[in-house]
């Protein structure tokens, strides 16, 4: 088991793009993004719908592999509500 934080490519990214003036608050303050809901999963893709200071925004985890993606996607599943950073200290089983 490893935790969420030690993934490649946690924290997952967010915004509306490269020129998303809000990356980097995103990145600097996980404890405001809160998670609502997994959109889908697009391969290593997982597609999650924040709340960032009132705003719906998307985020984007790529995982290194699709199961990895498959158990990323549930654990944010039954942990909707939690804050990105709060998330971090969860544990999730390794997948090929």
């Amino acid at each position: 088991m490893r935790l969420l934080s030690s993934l490649p490519g946690w924290p997952p990214q967010g915004g509306a793009g490269p020129f998303d003036t809000r990356k980097e608050i995103f990145a600097s303050s996980p404890e405001l993004v809160t998670i609502k809901s997994v959109d889908r999963i697009v391969s290593t893709r997982v597609d999650i719908t924040c709340i960032f200071r009132k705003e719906v925004v998307t985020f984007r985890f790529f995982a290194a592999s699709k199961g990895m993606a498959e158990t990323v996607a549930e654990v944010l599943r039954q942990n909707a509500g939690q804050t990105l950073r709060d998330m971090g200290s969860r544990f999730v089983e390794d997948s090929e």
